[in-house]
């Protein structure tokens, strides 16, 4: 906590500059969520990877910083699709019937639809990122006995990376 809460304007500003990076924002739900590719550009503006820790590591971190998002957006889904049927039931048994002939189908679709709808970190998304590549960067053979080094603890290797990586080389 004390070692973001010292550095969290410069993050939120360099969050900021990167959530923006596509062609400007065109909304402003877009000026707070930062897409995969804007995370990758700064990825490689700041220098994160490294030959233990690469890119698509990374973005299954940032898969997992996003999956509550992700849940949400499948719920919210959901509780939109329970309206619907329930005008669709009122409206005969016929168009009940064509919804019910393809759950296959459309499960696939729905999960597709989830991870279009939401592919973008939002700021506190973004802080728990760092927090995993910060570790992982430093500790990279950890959990692997025979290639264990000594562990350097959560905090040191977060202020580590932040001030040495992150914070010089980040645009704002």
């Amino acid at each position: 906590h004390d070692t973001l809460q010292e550095v969290f304007p410069a993050l939120a500003s360099i969050f900021a500059h990167y959530a923006r990076s596509i062609g400007g924002s065109t909304t402003a739900e877009d000026a707070v969520e930062m897409t995969m590719t804007e995370f990758k550009d700064m990825v490689k503006d700041v220098g994160l990877e490294t030959r233990d820790l690469k890119f698509d590591v990374m973005s299954n971190m940032f898969k997992k910083a996003n999956a509550l998002n992700n849940n949400a957006a499948h719920f919210q889904r959901k509780a939109e699709q329970g309206t619907s049927e329930a005008h669709t039931k009122d409206a005969g048994s016929k168009v009940v019937a064509l919804a019910g002939n393809s759950p296959k189908r459309t499960g696939k679709a729905a999960k597709q639809r989830d991870d279009e709808m939401d592919m973008e970190l939002v700021l506190y998304e973004f802080v728990e990122v760092l927090i995993r590549i910060a570790f992982w960067r430093a500790n990279p053979y950890h959990g692997i006995h025979k290639l264990a080094t000594k562990l350097i603890p959560l905090p040191d290797c977060l202020q580590q990376m932040l001030t040495e990586v992150v914070l010089p080389n980040a645009k704002r």
